[in-house]
């Protein structure tokens, strides 16, 4: 297993649909490639802790005239999507190597659509709670990035995170639009529809633990811009 880790290591650095960066480097947003002129005029889509990219690409290919990207910071992860994505042609699919906590160096203020947490670590730990993708920092990352009136969007098997989430939104003072107990039993309130895909798309993960009895949650967001400190 570590050999194969390995291998996808060293492919991923080469594939031209990845940008890979290590800690202390980076550019100015604007040169990296999803702010490059072949993709000027689309929305862009985020996909957080993408993991293989299976919510990242199956998005692209329903919706060709969006550029989606997925970020993870395990490598060996992205090597799976990012040639996935190369073997089915999708040129509307970047992959971004590094730690969520630093995707602000990366994008340009006001230029993300939406953003996808899918299956976060929901972090049930007492000491780590702090990492939970939608506590309070994470939540500034996000209004910095979103255009006016952009989305967050949580898909989850965890309901102790699905709660937390809610109750940080509005602690920060943020809007939830939509919330969902179980997305493939119908249990609803609020805009049902804003989900893309959340119903559709079903990744290995999400398979499992449906599998397991698990209940699917979403939950979907918006932050006002002033709270992002811009």
């Amino acid at each position: 297993m570590a050999k194969t880790k390995l291998h996808k290591y060293e492919r991923v650095r080469h594939l031209p649909n990845v940008t890979f960066s290590e800690l202390g480097e980076s550019e100015s947003p604007g040169a990296y490639p999803w702010h490059g002129a072949c993709y000027k005029g689309m929305e862009r889509v985020l996909e957080l802790g993408c993991g293989k990219g299976e919510h990242t690409l199956a998005f692209a290919a329903a919706d060709p005239f969006r550029l989606f990207v997925g970020i993870d910071s395990k490598s060996h992860r992205i090597c799976v999507g990012a040639e996935k994505a190369l073997a089915l042609g999708l040129d509307n699919v970047q992959f971004l190597r590094v730690r969520i906590e630093r995707i602000r160096e990366f994008f340009s203020p006001r230029s993300i659509q939406e953003i996808w947490l899918t299956f976060p670590d929901p972090h049930l730990k007492n000491r780590t709670v702090k990492n939970r993708l939608s506590a309070a920092p994470f939540l500034d990352i996000y209004a910095h990035l979103l255009i006016p009136g952009g989305r967050v969007h949580l898909k989850t098997d965890n309901e102790v995170l699905y709660a937390y989430t809610r109750e940080s939104v509005e602690t920060w003072g943020g809007r939830v639009v939509a919330a969902v107990n179980d997305i493939h039993g119908g249990q609803t309130s609020g805009d049902n529809d804003s989900g893309f895909g959340a119903r559709g798309i079903v990744s290995s993960f999400e398979a499992s633990a449906r599998s397991k009895g698990a209940a699917i949650r979403y939950l979907a967001f918006t932050l006002a811009c002033a709270r992002a400190g811009d």
